[in-house]
């Protein structure tokens, strides 16, 4: 994807062990005609490339898109995968999704 403005790497283990690097990106929020902002998310190997999310300002955009990215991760465990970090250990997508619960 061109213009990065994150990216995160996991690897996803299925449920019988088979290990996948998964990529996850979000691209630079753009400007389109009617005045929202849009940004490219994908999930490497799985979802290459998702339909754009759309914000009302960049901001909104970018955000939208994390959440997106989060929950699709969310989706992979709650099919009993597993998430680690390159280095193995467990990813912490609990800290990730911090941010997204109601206090």
């Amino acid at each position: 994807m061109k213009n990065l403005v994150a990216k995160l790497e996991v690897i996803g283990v299925r449920p019988g062990g088979e290990r996948l690097a998964l990529k996850v990106e979000i691209g630079r929020p753009r400007e389109e005609k009617d005045g929202r902002w849009a940004c490219a998310v994908a999930v490497a190997p799985l979802k290459a490339r998702l339909e754009d999310v759309r914000g009302t300002d960049s901001f909104h955009a970018v955000w939208l898109a994390c959440v997106l990215a989060l929950k699709l991760l969310d989706n992979l465990k709650a099919e009993g995968w597993s998430l680690e970090n390159t280095d193995g250990s467990e990813f912490p997508l609990e800290d990730y999704k911090a941010g997204l619960a109601p206090r």
